[in-house]
C-alpha cells in the first residue's frame, strides 16, 4: 500500500511538472500569462508589440495591467477593454482607495474610491499580459 501510495504522489508530481514545463516552454508562466507589450510613460515601446495586444484583445483574451509607484506595484485584471484608432484602453473596476506604508510594509484602506483608464499611448509606464 505504501509503495501504491508514493506512485500515486510521483505520478502527480510528474504531470504538475510537465503541464508547468510545457506552459513555460511556449514562452508563458506557469499560470499561462505571458507579457506582450509594454510601454513607459511616453507611450514608448519597451518590450514587445502593440499590435500583439490589439490581437488578444480582440481575439477576446483576458488581460492583466502591471504598473509601480514609488513604493508599491500593482497587477489589475483588466476591465472593460476598448481599442480605438490603434491603441488599447482598459478601464479598470472602481476600488477603494489603498494607503501604503514602508515601516513595517502595510497597506490600508483609505476613504474613497479609486478607478481609472490605462492606455497604451501613455501617461505611466505598464506592462499588458495576456492570458493563453
Amino acid at each position: 500500500m505504501k509503495t501504491l501510495i508514493i506512485a500515486m504522489v510521483a505520478a502527480l508530481m510528474g504531470a504538475l511538472f510537465a503541464l508547468s514545463f510545457n506552459a513555460t516552454a511556449r514562452g508563458g508562466t506557469p499560470s499561462g500569462w505571458r507579457l506582450v507589450y509594454a510601454h513607459d510613460d511616453a507611450g514608448n515601446a519597451t518590450e514587445g508589440a502593440k499590435q500583439a495586444l490589439v490581437d488578444a484583445v480582440l481575439g477576446g483574451k483576458p488581460v492583466r495591467v502591471y504598473w509601480a509607484g514609488t513604493q508599491v506595484q500593482h497587477v489589475v485584471n483588466g476591465g472593460m477593454l476598448t481599442v480605438l484608432q490603434g491603441e488599447v484602453f482598459a478601464q479598470m473596476p472602481m476600488i477603494t482607495a489603498q494607503k501604503p506604508s514602508v515601516d513595517p510594509a502595510t497597506v490600508e484602506l483609505r476613504d474613497g474610491n479609486w478607478q481609472t483608464i490605462f492606455a497604451t499611448n501613455g501617461d505611466r509606464a505598464l506592462k499588458w499580459f495576456v492570458q493563453d
